[in-house]
């Protein structure tokens, strides 16, 4: 069972929409967070690869491979606040977490760095015995923690903020029995919650 849901105090409210991208190290995730910081979003870049911060200053090329493990929430909130001008704050967090307190903290830390959140995007994946917990489970527990600070949700449109879940779809690609497995469960869950979020009036078409 996810830990209950206490609201933290912003110590430095800014005055920016708030972007989380969780699973944000590398790949799709790292562009999406530096896209949103171009577009003047203060960006939470969240996963569970980080880098210490007194080797930034020694990696060659930088930015590294986006692709590679060296690119890490650290490397990339780095490149966002010195090569594109961006706010940028990286926290960890182990979407794998069974209990969901890595991402209770998260959602805090969020808010009490930058007062609000306006948008949530959950691009975290895993493989194998990791699946379902990171997909379904940790999908679940990060809108659990975050609704509370989003006014409302929207279908994603790009001129306002609200949460996107976007899984790939795995009939398409071939994918392989699990992977397909955890992106179906994310679907179901995606489109479930929209259905209950109409019903509560909580969704804005």
């Amino acid at each position: 069972m996810a830990p209950g849901i206490d609201k933290p105090i912003a110590t430095s409210p800014i005055d920016k929409p708030v972007a989380l991208v969780i699973g944000a190290s590398r790949g799709i995730g790292r562009q999406v967070a530096i896209d949103l910081a171009k577009k003047g979003y203060a960006v939470v870049v969240s996963a569970k690869s980080t880098t210490d911060p007194s080797a930034l200053a020694s990696l060659s090329p930088f930015p590294p491979d986006p692709n590679s493990a060296l690119s890490t929430i650290t490397t990339v909130a780095h490149e966002i606040t010195t090569l594109h001008s961006g706010t940028a704050l990286a926290i960890p967090c182990d979407t794998s977490d069974p209990t969901g307190s890595s991402l209770k903290t998260l959602i805090a830390a969020t808010i009490q760095a930058y007062g609000h959140l306006d948008v949530l995007i959950y691009n975290s994946g895993a493989h194998l015995v990791l699946m379902q917990r990171v997909n379904a489970d940790g999908l679940y527990a990060a809108v659990q923690f975050a609704l509370p600070y989003l006014s409302r949700v929207y279908v994603w449109r790009e001129d306002r903020g609200g949460l996107s879940a976007r899984p790939s779809i795995p009939g398409s690609s071939g994918a392989k029995t699990a992977y397909a497995m955890g992106k179906v469960a994310m679907s179901v869950l995606v489109k479930g919650l929209a259905m209950d979020f109409e019903r509560e009036s909580v969704v804005s078409p």
